[in-house]
């Protein structure tokens, strides 16, 4: 295409130098020669266009080449053949290529648009009406009144001032259209214009001094949509003029609407002024009926642009309210419609619960299955739980993985089984927290959304995955027997004791089975709190006592008072069977610890949810390694790995403590990769602790050693 952007240079250059050439049949030569060009570079560049636009941009090359084909007919007509004819053959050419050219456009008017919309072709109407008013009050009207010519004289006359009524119309239809501001838009606009005004003035001329010559100016109008012709269609542009783009109302610039509108209301009362300046005869009825009808399609354009505005006043209104990642309603719509939920319950006195839900471990699944997947869990949560609310009921978006339910004519206890049936219908396997409060009279709203959001983090340190209702004990079971069984940690390097586990046991079973049960519950909290007290009142003497407890509890209430007191010689093991989003929280409650002097470490590092980033927000002073990290220690390529966990460890400033350690082979084995400490069967098993209290030499092993300070830790 770049030949012919080239080539439309050339020709833009010709055309410049169209007044230069002498006049007579040199001129007429030139511009017969210059015209054929600019059609011959248009139909090359047409060709090689795509299909979905090739069609349509060849319709209106050959439009504008019938108009050439005429201009040549029409030097053979006078410059060969004598012929002084009205109509002539010539007229033939010109007039198809009326049909030619409306055809092309009409075809590129209905590419940009896959749907019916009325709009644009009211503003068409406007235009082609109002033009058509001034047509045919200066140039139709008079040709029309001319007794002096033959009807069919008159009739050919008049169908070129109306042709170019019906391409302005056309052009106006795709001036309005979304995206027509390319380069090849412009360049036809700019061919279509220049036509129009060219023959429009022709006509005038023919008809104020039909024997005057043409000016030459008027010869470069023509020549002007020639070129420009040539230059659409070799524009780049080209291609996105036709594509199909679905036209709407919303989408037009308003200011090509104003401009429709003006000038199809200007033009009539324009035509009138200017009759009655010229003390013209005005055709009354063709004025008063042109503006009839204008008038009325403007109203209906104006009808149909405020039923426009209506219905995205309603669209925007919905947007404002509604969440635009899951649709439910936002925020601000919670905050209007619980407003009046306890104005109508106060009216009526019927119950209402407002409940607050929460998904579980959200950040973790968006951490684990990416955000898009987050994104797309929200949604179905909201689609699967809003087929479950009732006429009257709103489910809608609090902020983040937390959404807010508004129950009119339910109870606490009924929307608390309506929640069950939600946890059920809560897509991908996920879970939630929920928590219920019920309006009494006068309440603020904000005080009962207040009592809900407690009954939430409440679900939360329960055990998640449950709903607690505000205000009501939610008494656990009885928590089985805890007895303490405390085992050596000793120092690797002299095999030392420097402090002890305190490990829990329960006649019932398993502690493992027996813990996760609780937690399954909903009292896992109160029973590691149970467990920990236990702990603290078996004490040994001397040295540090470490104490097992999961991240969930740690953050409990029950928890928050069994460490209430002094911490030292304490070191709280965080548990790594659990995991949580309440990372705040923890930290909180791990620099309260650290201020009452706990050590804080974190168990069972190498397995379940164990990751780099706990280490980083924890900052223990003690990783303990899991069992099965120490089960092999012959192999070489563990050992290295062992060693890297151990200089890892103590360059983030904690100790590194290897726990199931069974045999003098281990033990010396970690000594050599300069592990601190240790605990296993081979330093001591696991002893009960009396109910006087451990007397700081507890198991076997090597339990008869000195027990080291505290602060060795």
């Amino acid at each position: 295409m770049s030949s012919l952007r080239a080539a439309v240079l050339v020709l833009g250059v010709l055309w410049a130098a169209f007044p230069l050439t002498p006049v007579g049949d040199v001129r007429d030569g030139y511009y017969d020669v210059l015209a054929a060009m600019c059609i011959a570079v248009a139909v090359v560049a047409a060709r090689r266009l795509p299909p979905p636009v090739r069609c349509a941009w060849m319709l209106v090359v050959l439009g504008f080449a019938g108009w050439v084909a005429g201009e040549l007919v029409s030097t053979v007509e006078q410059r060969v053949l004598g012929l002084d004819l009205f109509p002539a053959p010539s007229d033939a050419f010109y007039l198809g290529a009326y049909g030619l050219l409306a055809a092309g456009l009409l075809r590129l008017v209905r590419g940009r648009h896959t749907r019916q919309d009325l709009t644009p072709v009211l503003d068409a109407t406007i235009v082609a009406v109002g033009f058509g008013i001034v047509v045919g009050t200066f140039l139709v009207g008079p040709i029309a009144e001319d007794a002096g010519t033959s009807a069919l004289e008159r009739v050919v006359a008049s169908a070129y001032p109306v042709g170019d009524v019906l391409l302005i119309g056309l052009l106006v239809r795709l001036w309005a259209s979304v995206g027509s501001r390319s380069p090849a838009f412009r360049l036809l606009l700019v061919a279509v214009v220049a036509t129009t005004a060219a023959d429009v003035t022709w006509n005038v001329l023919a008809l104020t001094d039909p024997l005057a010559d043409d000016p030459a100016w008027l010869d470069m109008l023509w020549l002007l949509a020639y070129v420009a012709a040539a230059a659409a269609v070799c524009s780049r542009s080209a291609t996105s003029i036709g594509v199909g783009t679905v036209q709407t109302e919303a989408a037009a610039s308003p200011h090509r609407r104003l401009v429709a509108l003006g000038a199809g209301l200007v033009l009539p009362a324009g035509a009138l002024a200017f009759s009655g300046l010229l003390e013209l005869d005005v055709p009354w009825r063709l004025v008063s009926v042109g503006s009839v009808v204008v008038s009325v399609l403007v109203v209906v354009r104006m009808a149909l642009l405020l039923r426009t505005v209506e219905e995205q006043a309603v669209q925007l209104a919905a947007l404002a309210r509604s969440d635009g990642l899951t649709g439910a309603p936002n925020r601000r719509t919670w905050d209007h419609e619980l407003g009046r939920a306890f104005q109508a319950a106060e009216e009526s006195g019927g119950p209402l619960a407002i409940g607050l839900v929460d998904l579980d471990h959200f950040k973790r699944y968006n951490d684990e299955h990416g955000h898009q997947a987050g994104d797309l869990l929200l949604r179905e949560a909201v689609a699967a739980w809003s087929d479950l609310l009732r006429p009257g009921e709103l489910l809608a978006r609090y902020g983040g993985e937390e959404f807010g339910l508004l129950m009119p004519g339910s109870t606490p206890e009924q929307a608390a089984q309506r929640l069950q049936v939600m946890q059920r219908l809560t897509p991908r396997g996920q879970r939630f927290s929920a928590g219920v409060a019920a309006w009494t009279p006068s309440a603020e709203p904000a005080a009962v959304v207040e009592q809900a959001d407690r009954a939430l983090y409440s679900a939360k340190h329960a055990g998640r995955g449950r709903t607690r209702i505000a205000n009501v004990t939610h008494d656990a079971p009885e928590t089985p027997a805890v007895q303490v069984a405390l085992q050596p940690i000793v120092d690797v390097a002299s095999g030392a004791v420097v402090g002890h586990e305190a490990l829990s046991r329960f006649v019932d079973g398993d502690p493992e089975r027996v813990f996760a049960e609780a937690h399954r519950a909903g009292y896992g909290p109160v029973l590691e709190a149970a467990a920990v007290a236990e702990a603290l009142a078996h004490r040994p003497a001397e040295g540090i006592l470490s104490v097992n407890v999961s991240v969930g509890a740690l953050v409990s209430e029950e928890m928050r008072c069994v460490l209430d007191a002094d911490l030292t010689g304490v070191m709280v093991e965080i548990t790594e069977q659990t995991d949580t989003d309440a990372w705040d929280e923890v930290a909180v409650v791990v620099a309260s610890c650290r201020t009452r002097g706990a050590v804080v470490a974190v168990d069972d590092w190498g397995r379940g949810y164990s990751n780099v980033e706990r280490i980083m927000r924890l900052r223990p002073e003690v990783v303990k390694l899991d069992r099965s990290l120490v089960a092999d220690l012959s192999d070489p390529d563990r050992l290295s790995a062992l060693r890297t966990l151990g200089e890892w460890a103590r360059s983030m400033g904690a100790r590194v403590c290897a726990e199931g350690v069974e045999s003098a082979d281990q033990w010396a084995a970690l000594r050599a990769i300069g592990i601190e400490l240790a605990q296993g069967y081979l330093f001591g098993r696991p002893a009960l602790a009396s109910d006087e209290g451990a007397d700081g030499v507890v198991g076997g092993g090597r339990a008869d050693t000195a027990v080291s300070p505290v602060g060795s830790l």
